[in-house]
């Protein structure tokens, strides 16, 4: 594809910052779902009816969060397919990405 224009570059650049912010803050909003989870002191119907819609949130959460993290990545690819090898100056945040979904993972497992 040859180099893209700064402009673009800056673009895709601007886009992935974004989209990691995005990221990010679902992130926090899953582990404040795992926390009420735990606190949750109601019972019966009503408590597990209310487990279950925070289960539910927490589901399309993750497939908000994996849309992301493709985005993020085919981005990054982009950049490095135009001759910007480095993609994102932010690979290692992508790492810790990752890294974060295999914690949430482990506490949705529990």
């Amino acid at each position: 594809m040859g180099q893209i224009a700064a402009s673009q570059e800056n673009a895709t650049r601007n886009g992935i910052n974004a989209l990691e912010q995005a990221f990010s803050g679902i992130q926090r909003s899953r582990q404040d779902v795992e926390n009420t989870k735990m606190d949750t002191g109601l019972g019966g119907a009503v408590g597990k009816d209310y487990w279950n819609l925070l289960q539910t949130w927490d589901e399309h959460a993750e497939n908000i969060s994996r849309s992301l993290r493709s985005m993020i990545e085919e981005l990054n690819e982009t950049l490095r397919s135009s001759g910007l090898t480095e993609g994102s100056s932010r690979e290692s945040v992508n790492q810790e990405f990752h890294r974060s979904e295999s914690v949430f993972n482990a506490l949705n497992s529990n």
